[in-house]
């Protein structure tokens, strides 16, 4: 798989560090600001601040001919980058299929009938396989776009949230892996299984007392909750258990509603379901969706740190938009490079339009997603040599 994002490296932590991790950043427990205190609105002049930061689009290569694209639009994204391009190489030419989604991005490359595969989930193991399988070598993931703060269809941010009566407030991301992983044998390093990632039972956190609660919260014990839509749930196992798939064995799945059937067993399963539980749920924590916490006054987001011990950062319009907050998601493109060669240097030139002043500004102009920021983006463009 391509690099892990941050909030890797979390096995090898033992029991007592992880406590006193905790006991560290649950300093003043109780008295700590609220962390769903309301966001200012992202506005604008801000995107347009942080795009002119940005290094402006400077042709170095003339296309002419096609680009084949195969995978997600990314919301209209991809043929709005399309436009911007061709005002700058009238010659190049377009062929695209967007029938298949993310889901089929990856077989567009690995079966020749894609140049660049655009996808909004990140790529799973059994994308990787079959690539793999045919080139001998992985794909590179670029990412062209933070995804968005809490509007449906933006790669909405991740909110971790809690019964309104919890006293916790902040987590970090070990503790999180704590929470809802398991333990397990080892874990993914590309397409190859291996023991660096095994994680022994000491670093489960089970009870709220293991997070620093005293009291009536010491000994009961923590109830998950979340998602089972495979995009949502492999960003999650991606982001916290090295692509493993070994959870706490009380994790209690929902879905969007519009991912289950229109019936009654549907409706239970529905990710408002779930809010609704935990709203009567004074022990149990969720990841969720922003767009549905709203309608449940009894449930909390948490700031979240990347590492034990802070800065605890947040969710809101400005901390995804920044990309301090530790679960975001991004848009990817996957490219066939083969290493130690160069890109096509039509896909390269593509690719450096998107991951420009001009292109990122054509993200602002579309409304769906958010820019990279100057560092994002390059980094980013650093995977194009």
């Amino acid at each position: 798989m391509p690099a892990m994002k941050q909030g890797d490296g979390h096995t090898g932590i033992s029991r007592r560090a992880m406590v006193g991790a905790t006991a560290a950043g649950l300093a003043g427990i109780g008295l700590a600001p609220p962390a769903n205190a309301a966001p200012r609105a992202t506005s604008a002049s801000a995107l347009d601040a942080l795009v002119a930061e940005l290094p402006p689009y400077e042709p170095e290569t003339k296309v002419i001919g096609g680009i084949r694209i195969f995978g997600s639009f990314l919301k209209g994204n991809v043929e709005v980058w399309e436009k911007g391009f061709l005002k700058h190489h009238p010659e190049a030419e377009f062929a695209h299929n967007f029938t298949t989604s993310s889901e089929g991005a990856m077989a567009g490359l690995y079966t020749g009938l894609s140049d660049v595969a655009p996808a909004g989930d990140d790529a799973k193991i059994t994308d990787m396989m079959p690539y793999y399988n045919v080139f001998r070598h992985l794909p590179v993931e670029v990412s062209v776009a933070t995804g968005g703060y809490e509007a449906r269809g933006t790669l909405w941010a991740i909110p971790i949230v809690v019964h309104k009566d919890n006293p916790i407030r902040r987590l970090s991301l070990r503790q999180l892996a704590g929470i809802f992983g398991a333990e397990r044998t080892g874990g993914w390093e590309g397409i190859l299984y291996t023991a660096k990632y095994a994680r022994h039972p000491r670093e489960n956190i089970r009870t709220w007392g293991e997070l620093g609660l005293r009291g009536e919260w010491a000994e009961r014990p923590i109830q998950t909750y979340g998602y089972c839509a495979p995009g949502f749930t492999y960003y999650f196992q991606r982001k916290l258990f090295h692509h493993s798939d070994k959870w706490n064995p009380n994790f209690r799945q929902y879905v969007e509603a519009k991912e289950a059937p229109d019936d009654d067993l549907g409706k239970a399963v529905a990710s408002e379901r779930m809010l609704e539980e935990l709203s009567e749920d004074k022990y149990g924590i969720a990841w969720a969706a922003l767009m549905h916490t709203k309608n449940y006054p009894n449930v909390r987001p948490l700031a979240l740190a990347v590492g034990d011990g802070g800065p605890y950062v947040p969710l809101t319009p400005e901390t995804v938009r920044d990309r301090t907050y530790p679960l975001i998601r991004d848009a990817y493109f996957y490219l066939n490079r083969a290493p130690g060669k160069s890109l096509d240097p039509k896909v390269r030139e593509f690719m450096r339009y998107i991951l420009s002043r001009e292109g990122q500004r054509d993200i602002v102009e579309h409304g769906i997603y958010n820019p990279l920021t100057p560092q994002a983006l390059r980094e980013q463009r650093q995977k194009l040599d």
